[in-house]
């Protein structure tokens, strides 16, 4: 972790391994296993039963994770039709300065602004009711309550699963652990579902959210580290999967309001730098059965991007700011985005850059997002503490864009389910969002950085996508 200190300004950045060692114990290794035919499946699953310890088991993909032996391992490559992986460590795609929110001024903040979401809340009166939002990630903090009404959270459908994570599997041998959802001391997915639903500042006032009337559903596939494995993600995916599915079956009677089936998107602030085998088919089930999926790029600037977000059927976003942000005194809620935004635009340094055969979609707010994140995992400190430590930060990373274009997606899905049904898919979400845009066709910007200093900035158009997102034009170019 490197730590620089510019007057009352940290600024945190994790730095991780991108190819992190297999999880091993012993003479042991975590695989990642699927079939192409049910008798490849439960041929393989029952070797894996009676020499190893199972973790995760995905009927629905014909797949499954374990602790395996070598030998094991080398019995199972030789059946017939069988595909064995190994897990890809996944991390939060977040990085962290402290803000100064001091308990007044107005509820609408530069990042909303930018995508015109007050014109789709107000204009058009969408607001996300109707749709759930599964945020996978480290779930919330126990003081959550603090910051969300508690019927936005909905407590009844949330899970964790860490099942492949050292502390949680070696340690304890505990494969799920529901509760541990509301249990996490890392911030990272408080912050996101800020973002999406908007947050509480002290009790005093409510900054704004991209898509206020959704519901979220946390699911935890990172640990308090910030940092997970794919079969977790994989294991958060098909619950959500299997959940929508349900709900679609019983005709819309699992997730309130009964009598209609609501939409379900998957938000993934996370990523890895390979596509496991288990998210891969994942993915594609999930959307085969109607959930929507969003994920961020990844902030590998030109080495480009990390998975899920790159797998082309995933709705990918990078990273963009303004050139006006640090201007002037508690700029995040008073500056005023200007409606001509030419040149205004900037993509971060940090944003991944599509390489061939990745699939960069679009662009939104991911510079400097303001947000609830309890640094250092303490737990709400009161307001007069004057920030130490701090309980309101600036975050930056596709972790934070990936939320805006979750919300976006949830306001338009409202506005879809208007006739009792929904209509939109994955592809023709995708294909929305991305004529939906403000063209990034310049390639460079001058930004000014929180000490007073300035950088210009540059980027190609591997960097940009279809462009940055605009909640109203998604709005106005859907046609049900």
């Amino acid at each position: 972790m490197r730590i620089i200190y510019l007057g009352v300004i940290l600024f945190i950045l994790a730095v991780l391994p991108l190819f992190p060692p297999i999880v091993t114990s012993g003479n042991s290794k975590i695989v990642e296993v699927v079939a192409s035919s049910d008798e490849a499946f439960n041929k393989a699953l029952s070797i894996a039963q009676s020499q190893g310890r199972i973790i995760y088991v995905y009927p629905e993909i014909k797949g499954f994770a374990a602790s395996l032996s070598k030998t094991a391992v080398d019995k199972l490559s030789r059946i017939p039709g069988v595909i064995i992986g190994e897990p890809v460590e996944v991390k939060a795609l977040g990085e962290t300065l402290p803000s100064n929110c001091e308990a007044h001024g107005t509820v609408l903040t530069w990042n909303l602004d930018l995508i015109n979401v007050p014109t789709v809340h107000e204009v058009y009166g969408l607001d996300g009711s109707g749709v759930y939002v599964a945020v996978l990630d480290t779930g919330l903090e126990p003081q959550w309550r603090n910051y969300f009404p508690e019927d936005k959270i909905a407590s009844d459908f949330a899970a964790a699963f860490l099942g492949a994570m050292a502390t949680a599997y070696w340690s304890t041998g505990e494969v799920l652990n529901k509760n541990a959802w509301e249990a996490d001391t890392n911030g990272h997915g408080m912050h996101v579902v800020s973002t999406i639903i908007g947050f509480k500042v002290y009790g005093f006032y409510v900054v704004d959210g991209v898509a206020p009337g959704v519901k979220i559903i946390p699911v935890k596939v990172l640990g308090n580290s910030g940092t997970g494995f794919s079969t977790d993600v994989a294991a958060g995916i098909m619950y959500i999967a299997n959940l929508f599915k349900a709900e679609k079956e019983s005709g819309g009677n699992i997730l309130p309001p009964a009598g209609v089936v609501n939409p379900v998107v998957i938000s993934m602030s996370l990523g890895g730098r390979a596509l496991s085998i288990l998210v891969k088919y994942a993915v594609d089930y999930a959307i085969n059965q109607g959930v929507f999926i969003v994920a961020a790029a990844g902030n590998e600037g030109e080495n480009g991007m990390v998975y899920p977000g790159a797998y082309p059927p995933v709705i990918s976003v990078g990273a963009a700011g303004w050139v006006g942000e640090w201007n002037g005194a508690a700029w995040w809620r008073n500056a005023d985005v200007p409606e001509n935004l030419t040149n205004q635009v900037y993509v971060t340094d940090f944003s991944s850059r599509a390489l061939p055969g990745q699939d960069l979609d679009v662009l939104a707010p991911g510079s400097w997002i303001v947000g609830p994140y309890t640094a250092y995992g303490a737990a709400h400190p009161p307001y007069w503490s004057e920030g130490k430590p701090g309980q309101y930060y600036y975050l930056g990373g596709t972790s934070m864009a990936t939320p805006h274009v979750s919300g976006v997606l949830a306001l338009v899905l409202q506005k879809d389910m208007m006739d009792g049904k929904i209509d939109l898919n994955q592809t023709l979400a995708e294909e929305l969002l991305e004529n939906s845009t403000l063209k990034i066709y310049w390639h460079s910007a001058t930004v000014r950085n929180p000490d007073g200093s300035t950088t210009t900035l540059t980027w190609g158009d591997n960097a940009t996508g279809s462009g940055l997102i605009q909640a109203d034009l998604v709005i106005e170019n859907f046609t049900n």
